[in-house]
């Protein structure tokens, strides 16, 4: 959590089918803007470094998350 003057700050977003997801490479970084459906939105700027971590840990999610899907009484 990012603090100034003694303010905490601290932001989120939830990225669900109806996010809106933009990328502009800019030199060696790559900003992302999420926009939701209740008009906020949300920059993160990665490095190639930082690009490859957030991708390793997303798979890995995903994997995790599928795999749990699979394991539920209903799933296909």
């Amino acid at each position: 959590m990012f603090t100034n003057g003694g303010i905490a700050v601290d932001s989120w977003v939830r990225v669900e089918e109806q996010c809106s997801i933009e990328s502009e490479v800019v030199g060696d970084e790559v900003q992302f803007t999420f926009s939701g459906r209740r008009g906020g939105e949300l920059s993160m700027v990665v490095t190639e470094a930082g690009l490859e971590k957030v991708v390793e840990h997303f798979r890995r999610a995903l994997d995790r998350i599928r795999s749990a899907e699979v394991g539920e009484p209903g799933a296909e």
